[in-house]
């Protein structure tokens, strides 16, 4: 089966509920065939999210429904329930390491770093603290597939010598606890998602899945989500659905969110993050199209006031009109 001529890219303004409208349109395509409606899968970036869009479905089962799957691919504390949601995809995939035990072999390792300045200087509690850090620091870097060495971009001016002090020690534990892992024939969390997520793009780039995939309300921009989010709205049966993505944004208003007259992004206005996962898509705003039933909703006097209120300064001006 090959890609739909036109990635099908979609978004539900600021003016309505997002998952009272994602339901709706979902019914309206497929709730006349229960098993239809049955077969489909909708990934969403929360457990959250799952809990608010399964009320929003019962909210409309009126004679009862055979609800779609549904899982969260996006929750920092990320767990396994996402294999099994997505279905088991290669059993050659290393096990992730129990996060209790790696914070524990971390809190080792950072007390054996620690003795070589001062033998008492880390007590275990302390360690443990620390170890709980550190696990989230590689794990937001494997999400995020940032090389340890580019911690040495930033320019802290004064700080410098003390963050190459500490930046040492950090390389040091990041270079050996992948030897680590590796030894005992597993991986982080972190870096098992990405790897289902990458293989199970893989897969449905070939062979989509029969039933319909709504990936909904999505704003990471990990590369390993985004490839995935890609590859859904290429399918024939696939559709992303954002959460108020600003499609009739001016190109000179989002060029300016792109890179300001200071030629640096506008990371700070909510249509940041979207704008960066529809380019890592391979899209771009004019495919975002409104979600069916959503075009009263994105010309209500919220949705035009959201837009104004997030004008990025240059345009200011229309506050005024």
């Amino acid at each position: 089966m090959g890609e739909a001529a036109r990635p099908a890219v979609f978004t539900i303004p600021v003016g309505r509920a997002f998952a009272d409208a994602l339901v709706e349109g979902i019914l309206a395509q497929h709730g006349g065939s229960p098993l239809s409606l049955a077969r489909g899968l909708i990934l969403l970036p929360t457990n959250r999210a799952v809990q608010a869009l399964h009320q929003a479905f019962v909210r409309r089962a009126e004679t009862g429904l055979l609800l779609p799957r549904m899982a969260a691919i996006g929750d920092i504390d990320l767990d396994e329930s996402i294999g099994a949601a997505l279905e088991s995809l290669d059993p050659a995939i290393p096990p992730a390491i129990d996060p209790l035990k790696r914070q524990a072999m971390l809190a080792r390792l950072i007390q054996t770093a620690a003795m070589n300045d001062d033998p008492a200087a880390m007590p275990a509690a302390a360690a443990m603290r620390l170890a709980r850090e550190l696990g989230r620091t590689r794990d937001q870097l494997l999400i995020e597939r940032i090389e340890p060495s580019r911690l040495n971009d930033p320019d802290l001016g004064d700080l410098a010598e003390h963050w190459n002090v500490s930046l040492e020690k950090l390389h040091a534990l990041l270079t050996v606890w992948p030897m680590m892992l590796a030894d005992m024939g597993k991986v982080d969390l972190a870096e098992r998602r990405n790897i289902l997520l990458d293989r199970l793009a893989t897969r449905w780039a070939d062979t989509p899945p029969p039933g319909f995939v709504i990936a909904a309300g999505i704003d990471s921009t990990a590369p390993a989500i985004a490839g995935l989010l890609k590859t859904i709205s290429r399918m024939p049966q696939g559709q992303v659905v954002f959460a108020a993505l600003d499609a009739d944004m001016p190109d000179e208003e989002w060029a300016e969110i792109a890179k300001g007259s200071d030629g640096r992004a506008l990371e700070v206005h909510p249509q940041h993050h979207l704008q960066l996962l529809l380019g890592q898509m391979g899209s771009g705003k004019a495919e975002v199209v409104l979600w069916p039933g959503s075009a009263a909703a994105a010309q209500s006097p919220r949705a035009q006031l959201a837009r104004l209120t997030f004008l990025p300064a240059r345009f200011t001006g229309a506050w005024e009109k």
